[in-house]
């Protein structure tokens, strides 16, 4: 029986935080060393090896811009990024990690526990994207173990919001749409709720569109004033120091013009002040065409659930920091509203907390579960209901149009946002004359919108059938058959036409 600290953790593109249930079986928020909720997702590497988490690292972008790293999980699950500093190659889970080890140093501290001497320091749900692919999970997870973690599970932060806000506690079954545009990535997804259950319908997303976005954009409109007012200065986006307070900045800017309609500063490049006056208007009419991008989104999601029979939605809800902006809210439900007439308005509820609120929820139930009715979390987290979840890439096998064909394509077996688990068949068949054997090569999607060009997506596992029998014409039919769980395993069946088999299997890394 574990007596560990039992966590939810939202790791964010841009913040992080961790929560826990308290003695009332209320999920609260562990504040950091500087006694706030959220800690910036930023890792300062001071020369000597020391590392730096939160606010402070983040401040050292105005004059260690090249020693400061942020926005890692755009980039968790990519094969071959890694960063070099100090003669040492650092991977996004290793940067991660850092992130990771920090923010619960300081929920040690906030709960008065001691950081063990060996062994896991804590019990852990951390949150990804729905649309996360099983690379990216896999980083995760192996990111939470080099933080010395015990991972519990990874699940989706649609999933640990709908905890949050409540749902699981609502006898009635309710659709809701929740819209997650945080600081560096975006997921929609739509959620059938109760008290039995919660239903993923359908998901996407994006890793590479996210708060950080609309501050490219204001960090575009400062840097044109100070232009246009000291036009013969030297570039000021050539400025290490400049640019690093630029990113302080902008999201100051960010957040003053989520409550008034103008913002009005100054930014300083070496002597050169110039003040900066930035309207909401402004602001909306230069980020439309990012905003456009999440409703294009939506409406896919939308259109995924619709063909899985979702007609109306009950509530919809806002989460992650950049929801906060007064024109998201608006324009989502003007989009609604074109299709479905009774959508409700979406509404804001501790868009920045609510992710790592419900994954402590649950972590506290699948400790106590894995551990036992004598274990204290059992009574505090109660019944909890069973997750479904649906892919969020696809999983196919190449094939070939013709005989001659040198490439092929992927032919997909399953789909995004296929209900999990997936088992679905598919008869193929030879194209070659005498052919005794076939290779297997399985794919998965490289995003949630599937391309069967061979060289966009990723080769998982590949194998031989063979056995067949010999001088037969094209046309032997060989079935294929996968088995894809909800913890990252796919099993592949090829079977032949005389009961020729061939097993592959593939798990994701740490499941």
């Amino acid at each position: 029986m574990t007596q560990r600290p039992v966590l939810g953790i939202d790791l964010g593109t841009t913040y992080s935080c961790v929560a826990q249930l308290d003695q009332y079986s209320r999920a609260t928020v562990l504040p950091n060393a500087d006694g706030d909720n959220t800690t910036p997702s930023v890792v300062y590497l001071e020369e000597g090896g020391n590392v730096v988490v939160g606010k402070t690292a983040k401040h050292e972008l105005r004059l260690h811009a090249d020693r400061v790293f942020q926005q890692i999980k755009r980039k968790m699950g990519v094969p071959g990024f890694a960063v070099e500093l100090d003669g040492r190659r650092y991977g996004a889970a290793d940067i991660s990690a850092m992130v990771l080890e920090s923010v619960v140093k300081d929920a040690f501290v906030a709960l008065g526990v001691e950081w063990p001497a060996e062994g896991p320091a804590a019990d852990v749900v951390i949150t990804v994207p729905a649309y996360f692919g099983e690379a990216e999970r896999a980083a995760t997870r192996e990111a939470g173990e080099k933080a010395g973690l015990n991972v519990v599970r990874i699940i989706n932060e649609p999933t640990a919001a709908a905890v949050g806000y409540g749902f699981t506690r609502d006898p009635a079954t309710n659709t809701v749409l929740v819209f997650d545009l945080g600081g560096g990535t975006f997921d929609v997804t739509v959620v059938e709720t109760s008290a039995k259950m919660i239903r993923a319908i359908a998901t996407g997303g994006s890793q590479e569109l996210g708060g950080v976005d609309w501050d490219t954009v204001l960090g575009a409109l400062v840097l044109a004033q100070h232009r246009e007012q000291y036009p013969d200065a030297p570039d000021p986006s050539l400025d290490d120091e400049a640019m690093g307070a630029l990113d302080v900045l902008v999201e100051d800017i960010k957040k003053r013009l989520s409550r008034s309609e103008r913002y009005t500063g100054s930014f300083t490049v070496g002597t050169d002040r110039a003040t900066v006056e930035i309207t909401r208007a402004a602001f909306e009419e230069q980020t439309g065409d990012l905003v456009e991008r999440t409703l294009r989104y939506t409406d896919l999601v939308l259109d995924a659930a619709a063909e899985k029979g979702v007609r109306k939605l009950d509530d919809v809800i806002l989460v992650g920091g950049m929801s906060r902006v007064p024109m998201i809210a608006r324009v989502l439900h003007e989009r609604l509203l074109e299709r479905l007439p009774d959508a409700p308005a979406p509404h804001l509820v501790d868009p920045d907390l609510i992710v790592a609120k419900g994954a402590a929820m649950y972590a506290a139930a699948a400790v106590g579960e894995q551990y036992g009715e004598e274990h204290a979390l059992t009574e505090q987290a109660g019944d909890f209901p069973v997750l479904v979840n649906v892919a969020s890439r696809g999983y196919g096998i190449q094939a070939v149009h013709e005989q001659g064909d040198p490439v092929g394509y992927v032919s997909w077996l399953i789909r995004p946002n296929d209900e999990l688990p997936a088992s679905p068949q598919q008869v193929y068949a030879t194209v070659s004359e005498g052919q005794t054997q076939v290779e297997i090569v399985v794919y998965e999607s490289a995003t949630n919108q599937l391309n069967d060009e061979i060289a966009v997506n990723k080769e998982l596992v590949k194998g031989l059938l063979t056995g067949l029998p010999p001088r037969q014409p094209p046309g032997q039919r060989v079935t294929v058959t996968f088995l894809l769980t909800d913890e990252g395993i796919l099993e592949i069946l090829a079977t032949g036409p005389s009961g020729q088999r061939l097993n592959l299997r593939w798990q994701r890394p740490g499941a």
